[in-house]
C-alpha cells in the first residue's frame, strides 16, 4: 500500500533537485509532521535543480505544474485528498518532461492507505 506523505517527505525532480513543500492543514500529521494534501504538492517550489544550461536550451524546475498521480481515494482531510508516495508529475522545467519528478521518500512508514 502507498505511504501518506508528510512534509519530511523527499520529492525530487529528476535533475536531483529538491522539493520544498508546505502543509496547508496541520489537522494529520504522522509523528508530528503534518500530512501533505495532493494540492500541496502543486505549490511545491524546486530551488536547487540543476537543469539550467541556457546555451542548451534549458530551464530549471522552479515550480510543479501538474500532478498526475498519486492522490488517495480513501483518505482525506477537509474533502481534499492526501498525497501518497505514488505521486508524480511534470514541472516548469526546458524541455518538458512526461515525468519530471517524484517521491523518493515518503518522511514516515506508519501510515499507508488506498
Amino acid at each position: 500500500m502507498p505511504r501518506v506523505l508528510t512534509t519530511a517527505a523527499v520529492i525530487r525532480c529528476v535533475h536531483s533537485g529538491t522539493f520544498l513543500v508546505t502543509a496547508s492543514q496541520h489537522t494529520l500529521t504522522v509523528d508530528g509532521a503534518p500530512v501533505l494534501l495532493l494540492s500541496d504538492l502543486l505549490t511545491a517550489t524546486v530551488p536547487d535543480c540543476t537543469n539550467t544550461n541556457a546555451a542548451a536550451g534549458q530551464a530549471p524546475c522552479v515550480k510543479v505544474t501538474t500532478v498526475s498521480a498519486g492522490g488517495s481515494r480513501l483518505l482525506s482531510v477537509g474533502g481534499s485528498p492526501v498525497a501518497l508516495d505514488t505521486a508524480k508529475g511534470t514541472s516548469q522545467a526546458v524541455p518538458v518532461l512526461p515525468v519530471a519528478w517524484q517521491v523518493s521518500s515518503a518522511g514516515q512508514n506508519r501510515l499507508s492507505t488506498d
